[in-house]
């Protein structure tokens, strides 16, 4: 009898990589997955599918660290970190694997997201934000507004030589688009992105990293630093 083992995997994503689409990601790491030969296992049934689940998704366009998935595999592999990173390219890149007990649902762990952009100066002014600010939410049957406080919680800048770097954490029940806080920041009438870099660098969960928090759960551990 096969003894299963369940897996917490970390990917970062950059370069023209980070404008891939969730789908086009997932297809990508997979493949990287089937090249690397772990031992993925498959469900039952007359459509067998790979055993791995995603944490919810960043924007495309969007660079990240903070690409978690979970993986089920037939057997315990304790080189599944070294494989992946034989296969993995500098804009799409394993950076961590944890064995997780089972059952772990890790998509639980995730609440929000740790972004930083970086924008040019001249262009934007951080000062130009307030919590108060409503911003909207469009989607394909309505339209959501929150404050600006809401949605971009923590918000806090510093000044660069050229770029001002903005910070701020955004819970995934709340996913506004980072679009919309340039259209606060921006001080010319059109918002550009030339130049703009967002980044997201971790999930949180109750004011830690999901990382850090992994690292505790136990198991294997494979980080890169």
């Amino acid at each position: 009898m096969k003894e299963l083992a369940e897996y917490i995997l970390r990917f970062g994503r950059g370069g023209l990589l980070r404008f891939l689409s969730r789908q086009e990601t997932s297809t990508a790491i997979e493949r990287m997955l089937r090249r690397a030969k772990i031992p993925i296992a498959y469900s039952q049934g007359f459509h067998p599918h790979p055993k791995l689940s995603y944490a919810p998704a960043v924007p495309t366009g969007v660079a990240s660290s903070a690409l978690y998935l979970k993986i089920t595999t037939t057997t315990k592999d304790d080189e599944i970190f070294d494989k992946l990173l034989e296969h993995s390219v500098f804009t799409l890149r394993i950076l961590g694997v944890w064995e997780v007990p089972e059952g772990t649902d890790f998509q639980e762990l995730v609440e929000k997201y740790s972004y930083c952009l970086y924008l040019p100066k001249g262009r934007f002014d951080p000062n130009r934000f307030s919590p108060e600010i409503i911003v909207k939410k469009v989607g394909k049957r309505n339209v959501k507004t929150f404050k600006a406080g809401e949605v971009y919680e923590g918000y806090e800048f510093s000044e660069l030589n050229d770029y001002f770097m903005v910070k701020y954490f955004q819970p995934i029940t709340k996913l506004v688009s980072y679009q919309e806080l340039l259209k606060i920041l921006s001080i010319t009438d059109g918002v550009s992105e030339g130049s703009v870099y967002v980044y997201v660098f971790d999930a949180v969960h109750k004011g830690r990293y999901l990382s850090e928090i992994l690292n505790d759960i136990g198991g294997k551990k494979n980080v890169r630093s």
